[in-house]
């Protein structure tokens, strides 16, 4: 039975850009999970973490993915702290493959400085970028590791990679 596409990693990993391409080849939709978010709780994330919280914000994520994993299956493209959070990793292990898509810290620092004004935890004062997303790299590599598949993006393209997620997928489906 045909189960969602779950693609977890770094912000600048490639998940928003790999996403639509494995969609369209299995054709099956894409869901960004955060602009999800975003449209329901009608702010930005940066917004959400400071207005509510990240606790609340994690809660809502898992929430929304609980009802996603019971629509027909799509690709589920999630921010990179979703997998994390115990209930959501738990929940996705169970209903869905998941793919790490990993890069080395020197190329998600060059593909996410650009919009790193507009990424809540990229705004930790008094560290640089790159010692920034070295931090959260450290911290979430471990729970990364967990997912089903790990995928390298530093050396392939977008389109390589995302043939390698569906020929890959078809060993849990």
């Amino acid at each position: 039975m045909a189960k969602h596409i779950t693609l977890v990693g770094m912000m600048g990993s490639g998940k928003s850009t790999v996403a639509p391409l494995v969609a369209a080849e299995l054709k099956r939709p894409v869901i960004e999970v955060d602009a999800l978010i975003e449209k329901q709780e009608k702010m930005p994330i940066g917004e959400i973490f400071i207005a509510k919280g990240e606790a609340y914000f994690r809660r809502v994520e898992c929430g929304l993915i609980s009802h996603l994993v019971k629509t027909p299956p799509a690709v589920l493209s999630l921010g990179g702290g979703a997998f994390m959070w115990e209930a959501t990793r738990q929940l996705l292990l169970a209903q869905t493959v998941v793919f790490y898509l990993s890069a080395t810290l020197d190329s998600l620092c060059s593909r996410v400085q650009s919009g790193a004004a507009s990424r809540p935890l990229l705004s930790m004062s008094g560290l640089t970028l790159q010692e920034t997303m070295k931090e959260l790299l450290e911290r979430r590599g471990l729970y990364y590791g967990l997912a089903h598949y790990r995928i390298e993006t530093d050396l392939h393209s977008p389109a390589e990679v995302a043939k390698s997620i569906v020929m890959m997928r078809e060993a849990y489906e």
